[in-house]
């Protein structure tokens, strides 16, 4: 009797799925802060073959993003349906993740060659996360059940967690950077060994993360390809579940503007001169987001998840219009009091709605499945992945043709980076993701209907219509 006994989810279980998703995290924050710079500035790749590569890089993501779900769905292995794949991909994201900053100079001569280490680094990081997010989304019903508030606490956790080791990551990444260079004289050795540090760090939380949630899902042998749904099924329940489209429309269009904001950042303070001032701001950035964090649960619970969310965008496209008319003064200095307000307003609107990203889509997903009878859940979780794909695939490609489309001139001979068109750049980094996020907040605002009290209703509908399944074996 004792060996089905159910498991007790516990803070500690809730802590180390927060914090081996934080280290993760904070690996690829240095990789994405600083990864096209590195690519121009230090292998010497020219803009416009930065953004090739990554499209290419991208797109193959986002195409292992559309069958990661169907994978795991029809997958049965002997660690459990999502654990197996959370375990393999500890392995993966760890390598993916150590490899994408690697300086190859020394052994690859043409610097359109020494993309390829890095897109295959992203591929392998990438195409892991696919699998590791969509498992680790769909694990949250297995632990905390129907509860609702047991899933909100798990995904606040997250980036509560998410955000204070952003703050850790923000203070120490660009120093260790420079001491690493000082030490070794090779100053684009530290972008390979800080994000390596933190990488081993999440390879060990999230050994002990697996350890601990493998009892709540067990291996079943008894579970035949005949009592899931077929591939057909599964598109089809959500190609017909309106409001995960909306929902996925109105990410991918934020998302794009989004990303294109994310990737041009390094590059204001690089041309504006103020890059020594950089750590100062992500750090101030990611404290204040910590605290958005902490207060964002009982902000949703008054504004409801929708309302959390039109909130959090309108908040992002002000920060927009703040960094696309007052960041940059008339004579070409950077105001870094209207750049810094713009860029902490932008990550506090983040982590209003963030602590309840999964849960958005699993909402659909219950949705679907109480109304359609087909159980897409882990699809829904799934499909929560695709507007990333899409938004890093195009947003993050623009930041390669954005710079080149801008003029932009990076450090040679003694002479600072530049950019020979510094209004289109404020373009790129301010107003056009404005552009993005309103209308992705017009989508949600009008279209989006699935409220917080109907959420429930399908869970508690949905372990019902399992329970009498179950009884009925």
């Amino acid at each position: 009797m004792e060996e089905n006994k159910k498991p007790v989810l516990t803070n500690s279980l809730i802590n180390l799925n927060a914090l081996s998703n934080g280290f993760n995290t904070m690996a690829f924050g240095v990789v994405g802060m600083y990864m096209t710079m590195f690519m121009t500035d230090y292998l010497g790749i020219s803009p416009v073959a930065v953004g090739t590569g990554m499209l290419i890089a991208k797109t193959f993501d986002f195409i292992i993003s559309l069958v990661a779900g169907v994978i795991i769905e029809k997958a049965n292995m002997k660690h459990g349906k999502y654990m197996s794949w959370i375990r393999i991909c500890t392995v993966t994201l760890f390598f993916g993740n150590s490899i994408q900053l690697l300086d190859t100079r020394a052994f690859i001569s043409n610097p359109t060659m020494r993309l390829i280490p890095i897109m295959i680094g992203y591929m392998m990081f990438h195409g892991s996360m696919n699998f590791n997010a969509t498992a680790r989304a769909a694990l949250i019903p297995k632990l905390a059940g129907a509860d609702q508030e047991g899933r909100k606490k798990i995904t606040a956790r997250q980036a509560q967690v998410g955000s204070a080791v952003s703050i850790i990551s923000s203070a120490i990444t660009l120093p260790l950077i420079n001491i690493v260079a000082g030490k070794t004289g090779n100053e684009a050795l530290g972008y390979f060994i800080v994000p390596l540090i933190f990488s081993t760090c999440f390879l060990i939380t999230n050994i002990m993360y697996c350890k601990q949630a493998q009892p709540f899902d067990p291996y079943d042998p008894n579970v035949s390809a005949k009592s899931r749904p077929t591939i057909g099924q599964m598109v089809s329940s959500i190609v017909t579940n309106k409001q995960m489209l909306i929902l996925f429309l109105a990410f991918t269009i934020h998302g794009i503007g989004n990303q294109l904001y994310a990737g041009v950042v390094t590059y204001f303070f690089r041309v504006t001169g103020t890059f020594d001032k950089y750590t100062i701001v992500i750090t101030t950035r990611s404290i204040l987001a910590f605290l958005a964090s902490m207060v964002a649960p009982s902000i949703g619970k008054k504004l409801g998840k929708k309302g959390a969310l039109i909130a959090s965008w309108v908040l992002t496209a002000v920060a927009g219009v703040l960094i696309g008319m007052f960041a940059l003064n008339k004579d070409g200095s950077a105001n870094l009091i209207a750049m810094a307000t713009g860029m902490c307003l932008k990550q506090v609107s983040l982590y209003l709605y963030s602590v309840f990203m999964a849960i958005y889509w699993l909402d659909c997903g219950e949705y679907g499945y109480a109304t359609t009878g087909i159980d897409n859940r882990t699809m829904a979780v799934t499909v929560m992945n695709w507007p990333t794909k899409i938004s890093m695939a195009l947003g993050g490609s623009l930041v390669g043709y954005g710079i080149a489309w801008a003029g932009y001139n990076p450090p040679a001979a003694g002479a600072a980076p530049s950019f020979t068109h510094m209004s289109r750049f404020m373009l790129i980094i301010g107003w056009i993701p404005v552009i993005f996020t309103v209308v992705g907040v017009v989508i949600i605002a009008l279209l989006y209907k699935l409220s917080d009290e109907e959420a429930a209703k399908y869970a508690k509908m949905n372990v019902e219509r399992e329970a009498a399944a179950k009884a009925g074996n």
